[in-house]
C-alpha cells in the first residue's frame, strides 16, 4: 500500500468507513479526506500526518513508511531501531515565505524556534519545511502549500531556474532565482509580479525546494 491507501485502511477499520467521522476526529475538513483517499490522491501534508499520528494506538511509522502494522499493539516484537523510525523528524520555520514580497526577518531562525514534523519519506532529502504565502509563485504554487527544502552549502550547488527559499538581509522569500553577476535575479510564475534582485553579498542561506505538499 501506498501512504494514501493506509489512510484509507484506517479509515476503513477505524471508522467503519466513515470519512466524515474520521475528518472530525483529526479535526480538518471532509475535503481534505477527500482530497488524500478520493479520486484526486493528493499528498498528505506535514500537518496532516500529524493528526493522524496523535490519534490514540496509531504506530506512526506504519502511517509513515508502511513498516509494522497499523496498531501499536500489534508492534511489541519489532526491533528497537524500527520503532525509532517514528522520531525522526524536520524542523518546520515558523516564518511563512511571502510569495509577493520581502518579509523582514531582523534574524535569523535558530533550531530551537522550530517544530519539529515526522519526516515524510516520500520526500527526497530534505532539511526544513516552510508554508508558502501569497499568490506569486502560482498555478505550480499556492498559498498555504508546504515546502520541503534543501539547504545549499555551497553556491556550485545552485540550480538557476529553479524554485528557492531566499534568505536575505532583507527577509524571507520564495521565487525562481537567476544569476545576474553580483546579484540574483528573483522572478515569479505569476505574471502579474515584477522581477528584482539581492545582491550575493545580502544573502545569508539559500534553499532548493525539493518537493511540497497541499491538503486542499
Amino acid at each position: 500500500m501506498n501512504i494514501n491507501q493506509r489512510i484509507e485502511f484506517i479509515i476503513e477499520k477505524l471508522y467503519n468507513g466513515n470519512k466524515r467521522a474520521f475528518a472530525a476526529a483529526i479535526g480538518v475538513a471532509p475535503t481534505v479526506i477527500e482530497n488524500v483517499v478520493g479520486s484526486r490522491q493528493g499528498k498528505p501534508s506535514y500537518g496532516f500526518l500529524e493528526k493522524i499520528c496523535a490519534i490514540e494506538n496509531i504506530y506512526i511509522p506504519w502511517v509513515i513508511t508502511g513498516n509494522g502494522s497499523m496498531l501499536n499493539s500489534d508492534n511489541q516484537n519489532l526491533k528497537s531501531d524500527s520503532i525509532n523510525l517514528s522520531k525522526e523528524t524536520r524542523p518546520r520555520i515558523p516564518i511563512s515565505a511571502a510569495a509577493g514580497s520581502l518579509s523582514i526577518v531582523t534574524q535569523s531562525v535558530t533550531e530551537a524556534q522550530c517544530e519539529r514534523i515526522p519526516l515524510n519519506p516520500n520526500m527526497p532529502d530534505y532539511d526544513f519545511t516552510i508554508f508558502v504565502k501569497g499568490d506569486s509563485m502560482e498555478p505550480e504554487f499556492r498559498s498555504g502549500d508546504e515546502l520541503a527544502c534543501k539547504l545549499l552549502r555551497e553556491s556550485a550547488f545552485i540550480q538557476w531556474g529553479c524554485p528557492h527559499v531566499i534568505d536575505s538581509a532583507e527577509g524571507v522569500v520564495f521565487k525562481r532565482i537567476q544569476d545576474a553577476g553580483d546579484d540574483i535575479l528573483c522572478t515569479s510564475d505569476n505574471r502579474n509580479y515584477g522581477d528584482f534582485k539581492i545582491p550575493k553579498c545580502e544573502i545569508n542561506h539559500l534553499a532548493l525546494v525539493v518537493g511540497s505538499s497541499r491538503i486542499y
